[in-house]
């Protein structure tokens, strides 16, 4: 897709802006570049225009731009201002959760409806903390090189590695299930990766007051969600006013495959065009 730079009283903000029809903001999970897809595009031929905006320290987002998820929630109204946006409804992914809770937390006036697909809603834990820093510090790009080395080479042995950290069953056993396409659509989310320094940033977020969100949420978390805990939704459902909890039938953290994927894009979509 073509990427624009805007250039923020904060730092610079890559963003891009397609499709007609009422807009949905997309902000995309930890170590998600501009190239990953998990099948929002497609909202575009149901009748939305999808700005998707990098976070800092994706792309070319600067880190500048918003060190904290209520820093970056400013910036994104900046965005808005300038391509003329009086409203969206945001779908926040993954760790863009607090992002997406900033953004309708503190401007409810430019919120209209928000989604938060396998969303963060608590602090890091120490020990993810300590092995984000780890491996997505200063060795990122090896890192990364790595694992689209090792993808490459042994692509099985790879996605049922990432497999195990996204899931509470047995990997393996997760892994023989998957559908050809279900195992191609994790091998090009990694294959596009790259967490830049956006990464570290996402675990050093704090959560805005969540009370204060006017808009309509629809969360979206899976039972067997090893890396965002199915807690995090009931925390979500607690702490907001106008919130409806889906279960997703997924097996894993990544709620956008299986063979129940159809029912999470259909709940998706209905929330968004009522």
């Amino acid at each position: 897709m073509a990427a624009t730079l805007f250039d923020t009283a904060k730092g610079t903000v890559e963003f891009s802006y397609e499709g007609t029809g009422p807009t949905i903001l997309l902000l995309k999970g930890g170590h998600c570049s501009r190239d990953t897809d998990l099948s929002h595009r497609s909202l575009m031929y149901e009748g939305f225009s999808l700005l998707t905006i990098s976070r800092p320290g994706y792309d070319l987002t600067d880190v500048s731009a918003g060190r904290t998820a209520t820093d970056f929630a400013e910036t994104i109204v900046d965005i808005l201002d300038h391509l003329h946006i009086e409203k969206v409804s945001v779908i926040a992914i993954s760790s863009a959760g607090p992002t997406g809770i900033a953004l309708a937390a503190s401007y409810p006036d430019r919120v209209e409806k928000l989604v938060m697909e396998a969303a963060v809603t608590a602090p890091w834990e120490f020990g993810t903390k300590m092995r984000a820093n780890l491996l997505f510090g200063r060795g990122e790009k090896a890192t990364w090189g790595t694992i689209k080395l090792l993808l490459k080479v042994c692509p099985d042995m790879v996605m049922k590695k990432i497999l195990a950290s996204l899931t509470t069953e047995e990997a393996d056993d997760l892994y023989s299930r998957l559908s050809l396409n279900d195992r191609r659509f994790i091998y090009n989310m990694l294959a596009d990766s790259q967490s830049g320094h956006g990464f570290l940033l996402d675990i050093k977020h704090d959560l805005a007051d969540m009370s204060k969100i006017q808009a309509p949420i629809l969360g979206m978390y899976a039972r067997k969600d090893k890396s965002v805990p199915y807690s995090q939704a009931i925390l979500l459902k607690s702490n907001t006013q106008n919130c409806e909890i889906y279960d997703a039938p997924a097996d894993s953290h990544l709620i956008w495959i299986g063979p129940e994927a159809p029912n999470v894009w259909a709940k998706r979509l209905e929330f968004l065009s009522h």
